[in-house]
């Protein structure tokens, strides 16, 4: 493999952990209270990007930007009902 398609695939791993991580994560808190916590999955996952951003730096901006994303994402879909009404 060259360096190119090295780099690309540690990107897309770093992309799906990061969605998996908050996909899992809201799921558990989705189906462990009956009104989802979305400050739970906000702040777990701001954290998590302080501490992976201090110890790494600016290695790895795209998994703490797909984090982010993502939790956005999910906390979007998960209080839907309670954005609308």
């Amino acid at each position: 493999m060259t360096q190119y398609n090295l780099d690309e695939l540690k990107l897309l791993n770093q992309f799906l952990f990061a969605l998996f991580l908050v996909a899992d994560f809201a799921l558990f808190l989705h189906f462990g209270n009956t009104i989802f916590p979305w400050f739970a999955l906000i702040g777990a996952a701001i954290g998590l990007s302080i501490i992976v951003a201090c110890w790494t730096g600016k290695k790895y901006t795209f998994f703490i930007a797909a984090l982010l994303v993502s939790t956005t994402l999910f906390s979007i879909v998960y209080n839907w009902q309670t954005i609308i009404h």
